[in-house]
């Protein structure tokens, strides 16, 4: 249930953002305002026609135009120039390559950043799986230009990857810690830039269970957990030179306080112990939005990084490479490839446990007083379908700033309900999709496994993701594209998987929109694509029929029918009734048919 507690901390510092953010803005406007002063001029002017145009009210339509400019104000009897000019929107910069590589670059005095950050092996390893997973969210606040504060939350609750003494052991560990990075040399007065970062954690960490020995215990045979409670650190030098606009070198010296030797049952040194370390890093510019971003890092000693399946502990050099883009000032993501497991300044340089595999780590940025991407306003008839549909995704994401929740309930007793923010006009983060399938019949299916693994009894899915806006007719593409991604897994096996959608919208006339989405199911069971089609047509100005179809694209292919009927009270509240034989309206459920067609009800809410 870790997950949970997540879940409600990362949705509880997004509402503190959006208060934080309403609070920048509306004093961000005080600073601006004008003070109208009466000039005499030498000469009347002809007063010109003013224009006046209807937006029907449409607050979205001037809360997006953010415009920047000068206005000069001259007379005929005076040199003198009246000047104002709005204050301009900084766009932070990548503040760290990797947590134990930070570089010299800072947020405005008073700005802030929050990014999601998720650390995973290719694949589960002895436990299956989708993949040993390290999530983390860290918290940047510009305490002033030249001086940063960050948070950073981590944790890791997998078995170990691989096994030891022929047995799965459970490894977890959890990290909150609090790092300050200060500027002290400023590259513009000398020829490099040099910051100090101090960060100090608090580590939770444990091994073992009822059924498996800890590997904290080196003496004797005895199964239990070893849990423990340490305080860490990390001290670190980062020193860096813009050799020119596109290409930035990074040099770090630093060194991370780990434990040594854990509990009262080791044989010598049993923990990671004190790293010096020498890191270097590159970033290239590759376009004004896209970044490559290249780490090495070495571990001196005399502590180690890495332990193999035996328990024999060593150092192993930490490298990492990938892409930044910038999707527009608000957002911004991260892809790489690395060897880090460690999610935190002071874990940073630890391999995955038992072993040093490459990993992947997706990363994803949200900068509050950035500046959005401009949509124009949905029509009335679109938003009508904003709120999705019922097995088959649509690409449209609702405006900046607002909430989507979804509740499900059929006659047969499934449950879900979802809940999602829109950090951005073109990207909404899925902060909660959590339930439960019942009652399924999938007898002479193939897919037993499956429903064993995610879908049988006493099943809790709770999931996590985003969905990302690519094209938009609110930009003038031809229609809407958007790319969605899930993860998380069972409560009751354990058990993850990754979910994707590809999902195309297109608007034919005013009454009749269609999705063309294929899918695909990722994890350590099984892993096979789909496509799923479905239909907007709309009856009268409230009442919409929804027809949809999915299929699984494997030898062993399912193929699902959903009829649905909305009723929307509103563009924002709508009502849909639907009759299906989908196994369920989460992600996987969406692919697999059920033997027995089931009536639902799905409310959807926009506010």
């Amino acid at each position: 249930m870790r997950i949970v507690f997540y879940i409600f901390l990362i949705s509880q510092l997004l509402n503190f953002v959006g208060v934080f953010a309403g609070k920048a803005k509306e004093d961000s406007s005080k600073l601006n305002s004008i003070n109208w002063k009466k000039v005499d001029e030498n000469k009347s002017k002809p007063l010109q026609k003013i224009i006046w145009k209807s937006y029907k009210n449409d607050e979205f339509y001037f809360g997006n135009k953010n415009k920047q400019g000068l206005i000069k104000n001259s007379t005929n009897s005076s040199n003198e120039e009246k000047i104002y000019e709005s204050s301009k929107i900084s766009v932070p910069q990548i503040t760290e390559l990797e947590p134990f590589l930070p570089l010299n670059n800072f947020l405005d005095y008073g700005n802030f950043q929050t990014s999601i950050r998720w650390k995973s092996s290719f694949d589960g390893g002895a436990s299956d799986g989708i993949g040993q997973q390290n999530p983390s969210f860290v918290f940047d606040y510009g305490i002033s230009d030249s001086s940063l504060l960050s948070l950073y939350i981590t944790g890791a609750d997998d078995d170990l990857y691989n096994l030891v003494d022929g047995q799965k052991i459970n490894y977890y560990w959890q990290n909150y810690g609090l790092s300050f990075k200060k500027k002290l040399i400023d590259e513009e007065d000398f020829e490099f830039g040099l910051s100090l970062v101090s960060t100090l954690e608090y580590w939770r960490h444990a091994s073992g269970s009822e059924t498996s020995k800890s590997i904290f215990n080196q003496s004797d045979s005895s199964l239990g957990k070893d849990k423990f409670e340490d305080l860490v650190g990390a001290l670190s030098f980062p020193i860096s030179k813009n050799l020119n606009e596109n290409f930035t070198a990074l040099i770090v010296p630093g060194i991370t306080f780990l434990p040594e030797k854990l509990g009262s049952k080791g044989i010598g040194k049993n923990a990671y112990g004190n790293n010096f370390y020498i890191g270097s890093g590159i970033i290239f510019n590759a376009a004004e939005d896209l970044n490559l971003l290249f780490s090495y890092t070495t571990p001196l000693g005399p502590g180690n990084n890495y332990f193999d399946s035996d328990l024999n502990y060593s150092r192993k050099s930490i490298y990492s490479f990938g892409l930044g883009w910038d999707i527009n000032s608000k957002i911004g993501i991260e892809g790489k490839i690395t060897n880090s497991y460690g999610a935190s300044p002071s874990t940073g340089l630890l391999t995955i446990p038992s072993d040093n595999l490459p990993l992947y780590s997706a990363n994803i940025t949200y900068k509050p007083h950035g500046e959005d991407t401009y949509l124009n306003p949905l029509n009335e008839r679109d938003r009508f379908i904003s709120n999705s549909g019922i097995t088959v995704n649509n690409a449209l994401i609702p405006r900046a700033g607002t909430s989507q929740i979804l509740f499900n309930y059929d006659s047969r007793g499934n449950l879900f309900g979802s809940y999602g923010y829109s950090l951005s006009n073109i990207f909404q983060l899925e902060l909660l999709n959590i339930g439960s399938f019942n009652d399924l019949n999938f007898s002479g299916s193939k897919n037993s496994n499956l429903y064993s693994t995610y879908l049988g009894e006493n099943n809790i899915n709770f999931r996590l993701g985003g969905k990302l806006l690519i094209l938009s007719p609110q930009k003038d593409d031809l229609y809407w594209l958007a790319l969605r991604a899930s993860v998380g897994r069972n409560d009751d096996t354990n058990q993850g998987y990754l979910f994707t959608e590809f999902m195309n919208t297109f608007r034919l006339n005013n009454w009749l929109a269609f999705n063309i989405t294929p899918k695909y199911f990722f994890s350590g069971v099984d892993s096979f694509g789909g496509i799923g089609f479905s239909s907007y047509i709309n009856l009268s100005d409230n009442l919409m029929l929804i027809p949809e179809i999915n299929t699984s694209i494997k030898k062993d292919s399912d193929l699902n029918s959903t009829l649905a009927l909305r009723y929307s009270f509103s563009p924002e509240k709508s009502l849909d009734l639907y009759y299906s034989n989908a196994a369920g309206v989460q992600d996987l459920g969406q692919l697999l048919k059920d033997n027995q067609y089931r009536f639902g009800i799905k409310f959807n809410f926009l506010y």
